[in-house]
């Protein structure tokens, strides 16, 4: 690759081109960025200098392809951990929703496979803190961090074996799931006013996705109506009969309008089942 200016077109191209044959040369000429180790560094140069979306989505895309695949050496992916909660904290406000997502899956996919190797990796709810106490894009943002660290530790991944995802899921439960699920409870408090919010939405996302959690360890159909088997911890019982925690329920479900109310109705149907 002869210059940045050179990646990016071949980036535009592979995400843009309507011409087949373009699309899959760009492939194929980019696929050393997400089955290279060495290239780790350069999709690192392409987040901090590149200027189109695409060439950004590149970088994030290939990264995480690498996180996933390879056995990348332990201070690699704490540095990798660093960079990347501080590029969302200080570029993030410049950057496309499409980019902004995948690095946030990036970012919780790196925490998830390092959950168990240091403590580092556990920080993550506090670091997602700090941008609930900035604007509203970084609230925003910080929302988003949460989401997605509970799908990625609810959900298997191809590159971990189900015996550690079990024991990473519930090492995440039992040390952060609550603390996440206050925050959401306190984020809702705070919106109240915001009525209709992307930011309402993230943090009723967030909530139900707490309730939701697999706290026994197997997987239950989120279709079917026996929902009578849920098991919570008992550290969750004080938040969950405490009275306030179904009254915030009760007074989105007044304010909001469909499709918001009937999320706001799932979550009245868990607390009801988990409180009784």
């Amino acid at each position: 690759m002869e210059s940045l200016a050179q990646l990016e077109a071949l980036c535009e191209r592979l995400y843009n081109s309507q011409d087949s044959a373009e699309r899959a040369h760009a492939e194929t000429t980019l696929k050393c960025f997400s089955t290279n180790a060495d290239y780790i560094s350069q999709c690192q140069y392409i987040l901090d200098n590149a200027s189109t979306p695409y060439a950004l989505m590149l970088a994030s895309s290939s990264l995480l392809k690498q996180v996933t695949e390879q056995r990348l050496p332990l201070q690699l992916r704490l540095d990798i951990r660093n960079y990347l909660i501080n590029y969302l904290a200080t570029r993030g406000p410049d950057l496309e929703p499409f980019v902004i997502g995948s690095l946030i899956q990036l970012f919780c996919r790196v925490i998830k496979f390092g959950w168990l190797d240091d403590d580092s990796f556990r920080e993550v709810v506090k670091e997602s803190m700090n941008f609930l106490n900035q604007s509203t894009f970084h609230f925003a943002i910080g929302l988003k961090i949460l989401n997605q660290l509970i799908s990625e530790m609810h959900q298997p991944n191809p590159g971990l074996s189900s015996t550690h995802h079990r024991r990473v899921a519930c090492s995440f439960r039992d040390q952060s799931l609550l603390q996440i699920f206050r925050i959401s409870l306190t984020s809702l408090c705070q919106l109240k006013n915001d009525v209709g919010s992307k930011l309402q939405q993230l943090a009723l996302s967030l909530s139900l996705k707490c309730l939701s959690f697999d706290f026994v360890g197997t997987s239950f159909d989120e279709s079917s109506d026996d929902f009578g088997s849920i098991q919570i911890p008992s550290s969750w019982k004080p938040v969950i009969e405490d009275p306030a925690t179904l009254q915030i329920f009760f007074d989105y479900y007044a304010i909001t309008k469909p499709p918001l109310s009937k999320e706001v109705a799932g979550h009245l149907r868990y607390e009801l089942i988990l409180s009784l």
